[in-house]
């Protein structure tokens, strides 16, 4: 229950824990290490649409999502960026030092529900830091795949409707290809163009 405008309301909402999440750009493969993962409710809500729709169920792999490597923040007196650097280890196998991650901003999510803040950062990692280890916590229930998503696919990834991706996913990876872009002026040393212009260019050359 609430107060606004003089009337009292009433919300339903969960309660859960701040995020962090990083792009993690691996510099010998030219790509963006990503994860996917099996999310119950993702499946859940694609059960529910195929039931109102007459639709048989679906398989399971409308369940997967992809994701960036990203933890909650529930180790109370511990720094994000050692949160951060702890997830890119156990999920990616990758060795990052707490100094070389960069933040970028910080969002809400899940806003209409829980409204946590997921804090985003920046990295980059090659072969010789990776890890003998990677794919998350089994103990934990974790089964996680790490994947590498060349930067020439950016353009079909953020297109494809039928990668389950959220919000602030997209966000971080049209974030990349600007900051991307910005350093590729940068060293030519003409202006950055528009994401619209990068993009294009970067779906002519993934196709051409």
């Amino acid at each position: 229950m609430y107060q606004l405008d003089g009337r009292k309301r009433r919300w339903d909402a969960v309660e859960s824990h701040p995020s962090v999440a990083c792009v993690l750009l691996h510099k010998g493969l030219d790509s963006l290490i990503m994860v996917r993962q099996f999310r119950p409710a993702v499946y859940a809500a694609a059960m529910r649409a195929a039931e109102a729709a007459g639709e048989p169920t679906p398989p399971m792999s409308v369940g997967f999502t992809y994701e960036l490597c990203a933890g909650i923040v529930d180790k109370r007196g511990l720094p994000l960026t050692k949160i951060m650097q702890e997830e890119i280890n156990e999920e990616c196998g990758f060795h990052v030092e707490e100094a070389d991650l960069e933040k970028i901003t910080s969002v809400i999510t899940a806003l209409g529900i829980s409204g946590p803040r997921m804090t985003l950062f920046l990295a980059e990692v090659d072969d010789s830091q990776a890890l003998p280890t990677r794919g998350g916590l089994g103990l934990a229930g974790e089964a996680i795949e790490v994947l590498a998503l060349p930067l020439a696919s950016i353009p079909a990834f953020l297109a494809d409707e039928g990668l389950a991706k959220s919000a602030s996913v997209m966000f971080a990876v049209m974030w990349l290809q600007q900051r991307l872009a910005a350093r590729q002026a940068r060293r030519v040393g003409q202006p950055a163009r528009a994401d619209a212009d990068v993009g294009r260019d970067q779906a002519a050359q993934a196709t051409g």
